[in-house]
Formats: C-alpha cells, structure tokens, sequence
C-alpha cells in the first residue's frame, strides 16, 4: 500500500534520495547473487513455524497459496487476521499469536504486514528470519506516509470509498479499481477472489509512526514485485537495503502477484530464508 505525500525538509528529501541511489546499486550486487536454491539441511532439523502477515485491502487468505505449498513440504504455519484498526492493534494481534507458538519463527509480511511484523518482533529473541512481499519495513519512528514521500504516490489512493469521514475513517479500494491497481497481472476471476476478501484499512494508519522495530541484526530476504501499483517498487528497493536484506525481483509482478501468481518462487525464498538460518 501506499500513501498521501507527506512534506519533508529539502535536506531530509535529499538524503533519502542519496540513500535510495545507494541502496539500488547495492541491490543490484545482491539480486544477481542470490539464488533461490535451497541449501541442503544440516544440524537442528527442527522447522520453525512460519507466521504470514497479511496486508491492508486484504485478509489472511491471501496467503492460501503460499500456506499450502509450505504445509505440503511439511512446515507448521500461522496466518493471524488483522483488524487494520490501528497499528497498535494489530501489533498486540501478531504479538499474541507469537506467544502462543513454542520454538522458532519465520516472519513473513505483505505489504502494510510489514509494519505490524517490525513492531510484533521488538525485544524477541525467537524470531530468526523475516521474509518480505512488496512489504513496507519501517524503522522506530516511520510512518506509511513517510516511507512514501520520496517516491510515486499509488493512484488508487484517488479511488478510495470510505465507510465514514473521508480520510478518517475505514476505506476500501473500489472494487472497480481494485483488479487495475491491486493485482493487474492476474485473471479477472482470480482477481475477482482477492476484492472479495477485502478488509477496509482505517486511513489514520497512513500517518501512525512505528514504535521500537526488531528487524534491526535480524537477516531478512525481500521479493520486490517490479510492476506494483500500490507501492513504488524504488520504494521496495531502497527498504529492502535500509534492511540489508538479501533481494529476489519478480519483474512483472503486480502488489499481490508476487504472493499468489508466483506463490512458488515465494514460497521458495521463505524455505532459503529458513535453511540459511539454521541453527545447531
């Protein structure tokens, strides 16, 4: 997801901009030496449970496809549904749902996801990877308005239906819209499916600023969907350097393409992340 410009100072403007450029050339080392190979198991054979974090404008069967390729090669999954009320809220969801899950975590967010897995992992030590889908990964203080600022700003914010006060309330995307913005690389039956499971995102999360994160000497893998119309792939780029993360691009992949059209290379990377994080 994306947001409304936010104004910035013109040096703060201009170190982000010097940091982007940076991180692109950076990334580009990293996505032509990663490859989805999965290494061989060695040590503690002992899976981690893998907890998927949907995003806004969507619901934890967002990750169907994902889910069930992961259970066939036998891992233990979570999928914990958001009330997209408040970031707060959705933090102590996560939060929860980790607590209740003995051994080992892999976190793995789609957009919005991002922020309530940076919040939900602070002050964890049993959380070993974070895997990323067009997610937005912010540090202690960062909102979704600010991470945005530098970049393109989504269309379908022009294309909200809010359920209250314009801007104040809970939105959807129109579902008019939706197919066009959200996940154009796919059918329009399996587009169809997605705007059907639609959660509204209440519009005050835009601007909500990130408390303490955890991501920080944590690894992490980011897969950058190139064609997304939600959040600016340069956008997606310059986090996943922010982070460090190790960096897969699928080229044409919409907002939700890269977790559904091409579940099998997403899946492909959260096992990587896992067998590259083993322990023992």
């Amino acid at each position: 997801m994306q947001s409304h410009p936010t104004p910035e100072s013109t040096t703060a403007q201009r170190s982000r901009r010097r940091i982007a450029a940076l991180g692109a050339a950076g990334l580009a080392v990293l996505t032509a030496a990663v490859s989805l190979t999965v290494p061989a198991e060695a040590g503690n054979t002992t899976k981690p449970t893998i907890v998927l974090v949907h995003g806004a404008w969507a619901d934890s069967t967002s990750w169907d496809k994902v889910t069930r390729q992961l259970k066939d090669d036998g891992y233990s999954t979570v999928t914990p549904k958001l009330g997209l009320n408040s970031v707060a809220e959705d933090v102590a969801i996560v939060s929860t749902a980790l607590n209740k899950i003995s051994g080992r975590k892999v976190l793995v967010s789609h957009s919005y996801g991002g922020i309530v897995t940076a919040g939900a992992s602070h002050g964890r030590t049993d959380v070993s990877a974070f895997v990323y889908a067009a997610a937005l990964v912010p540090d202690e203080g960062d909102s979704i308005a600010s991470l945005g600022a530098d970049f393109t700003q989504s269309e379908a914010f022009g294309h909200l239906i809010f359920t209250g006060e314009p801007f104040a309330s809970p939105a959807f995307i129109d579902p008019a819209f939706f197919h066009q913005y959200f996940a154009q690389d796919l059918s329009k039956r399996q587009a169809a499916v997605l705007n059907a499971a639609q959660l509204p995102l209440n519009f005050p999360i835009v601007g909500t600023p990130s408390g303490p994160v955890g991501w920080h000497n944590i690894p992490s893998w980011y897969a950058v969907s190139g064609e997304d119309r939600m959040i600016d792939p340069a956008e997606e780029r310059w986090m996943a350097a922010r982070v460090g993360a190790t960096v897969v691009e699928f080229p044409t992949a919409s907002h939700a393409g890269g977790i559904t059209r091409l579940a099998s290379r997403f899946t492909e990377l959260i096992e990587h992340a896992v067998c590259s994080t083993r322990t023992g």
